[in-house]
């Protein structure tokens, strides 16, 4: 007689690639992020090429598009991972995140759709966005409001800058009866995308280098996202009057260049995984540089012209590059992975310098503006099929 022991468990019920895709909120939005970026920039990138025409303003299009649509998926995929933690509370259930993320990439894709038409039919496509947006971040909010932990600084502050983009969007919408774009433009950048960057970055990136790092202290300063985002406002307030904002740009190099300087980043000591990310938020002070310079060209008539390249230097260089880290580093580390960055991810982190010079090179040398767009955009679209090659499988992995 053969005897099968009680405590064997169990085999694991068979599952398809697509519940998988479901099964953890990560994986959905990084993938939809991953496919609506390579479809509104490989867009936009026709356009400028002339071969195809579309019935929207390029700066609305382009602005409102990657702020909404594609990186929010990357922040609501990541905070959805980590809020439970920062907050010590139960990750959301799938019914939280699934229905508003239908509801956002139904936007995304009708916003993609109605550009062949009308700029007023992409109305419909924001409100799906702005639905989608406003339940998931009631998501964040309610780990926030549930938790007892009693230092909640970090998070409260992504709230804001949540918040912050939903006036963004609702400014987009009143552009198309008032001249509110540009405000619409500057707010959704500084005190959204810029604002949530930052504060995931001073959080996370001094706390990985101490845990991987034997002797590494953190070092930041308290003052430090109080004055960043005093700055943001100004920048915002006086761009939006058209003003030079070179006070603001200058407090913000400033603030921001003492404060990784006084953080000491262990580069000597770390993995690949770790200074590809202590590079990242290196460009948040070049592009405050650029900024700072072109206000002085401004003030004093020098001639400097800077275009959108300062804007990209923060764009492409900070925040993609911050993505591609993070996002790299959570895929690996929850799919029962050492998180670790191999030839293969510093070669793509390389790549993405690469495209942030290509386009920040196209302002600053104007003779070559039209290919070496053509050229950042098919970089772009290199990062992210390149990352999808190698990563993208995880995602519907058991």
């Amino acid at each position: 007689m053969v005897f099968v022991s009680s405590l064997t468990p169990p085999p694991s019920p068979k599952t398809s690639p697509w519940q998988n895709l479901l099964a953890l909120p990560h994986r959905l939005f990084f993938f939809a992020g991953i496919v609506q970026g390579v479809v509104f920039v490989a867009l936009l990138g026709m356009q400028y090429g002339g071969w195809i025409a579309l019935h929207v303003r390029p700066e609305f299009y382009h602005g409102y598009a990657m702020a909404f649509v594609v990186f929010t998926q990357f922040f609501v995929g990541f905070l959805l991972t980590t809020f439970p933690r920062y907050l010590a509370r139960p990750s959301a259930p799938k019914s939280a995140y699934l229905w508003p993320a239908l509801a956002l990439n139904l936007g995304g894709v009708g916003l993609a759709v109605f550009s062949f038409v009308s700029e007023a039919w992409t109305l419909l496509a924001m409100v799906l966005v702005l639905v989608g947006y406003g339940k998931l971040v009631w998501v964040l909010w309610d780990f926030q409001r549930q938790s007892s932990v009693p230092n909640k600084q970090d998070t409260s502050w992504m709230l804001v800058a949540f918040a912050f983009g939903a006036l963004a969007q609702v400014l987009f919408f009143a552009s198309f009866v008032a001249p509110t774009l540009h405000v619409a433009l500057t707010m959704s950048f500084y005190m959204y995308l810029f604002l949530v960057v930052i504060v995931v970055s001073q959080k996370m990136i001094p706390f990985f280098a101490a845990n991987r790092v034997q002797g590494y202290e953190v070092r930041k300063s308290t003052y430090f996202l109080p004055v960043v985002f005093g700055g943001l406002l100004l920048k915002v307030a006086l761009e939006s009057l058209g003003f030079n904002a070179l006070l603001a740009d200058g407090l913000l190099f400033g603030v921001i260049t003492l404060e990784l300087v006084r953080w000491k980043l262990p580069f000597r000591q770390s993995p690949p995984i770790l200074w590809v990310l202590f590079l990242s938020i290196w460009w948040a002070p070049v592009g405050f540089l650029l900024f700072t310079l072109h206000g002085l060209s401004q003030w004093f008539d020098l001639g400097w012209h800077f275009g959108h390249a300062p804007l990209h230097a923060l764009a492409l260089g900070y925040f993609t590059t911050v993505l591609i880290g993070f996002g790299t580093r959570v895929l690996l580390g929850h799919s029962g992975r050492t998180p670790v960055a191999d030839g293969y991810a510093v070669a793509l982190f390389g790549l993405v310098q690469t495209m942030t010079l290509l386009r920040v090179g196209a302002d600053l040398v104007p003779s070559h503006y039209m290919s070496l767009i053509g050229l950042s955009a098919l970089a772009w679209l290199g990062v992210f099929g390149w990352w999808a090659g190698r990563y993208g499988k995880i995602l519907f992995e058991k």
